[in-house]
């Protein structure tokens, strides 16, 4: 699924996740992104906005004394595109 989101935390050369906020999520909660890239290389920095088609990956751990299970939910992406970035000037286009 496509989805868009902000990045709310800095971007490190070695980091293979994100931290962003989806635009479509109301209470405005942030959420890490792990990512098969590297987000740093992609040129993804903290307040852009960008679109991440995105996918979901589910563990399951049993607790071996217990028998009780729990259930970790990850969110992967696969690709980005930049949408907006405050650091670049949007071009003006000009008129004949």
């Amino acid at each position: 699924m496509k989805l868009m989101a902000t990045v709310r935390e800095e971007i490190h050369p070695g980091d293979k996740s994100i931290i962003v906020e989806f635009h479509s999520d109301e209470n405005k909660k942030h959420y890490e992104l792990h990512c098969t890239f590297n987000p740093y290389e992609k040129g993804i920095c903290k307040w852009d906005t960008w679109e991440f088609k995105t996918r979901l990956q589910s563990e399951i751990f049993t607790d071996p004394k217990t028998d009780h299970k729990s259930y970790f939910t990850h969110l992967f992406c696969d690709e980005a595109t930049e949408v907006h970035s405050p650091y670049i000037k949007q071009k003006k286009s000009a008129f004949i």
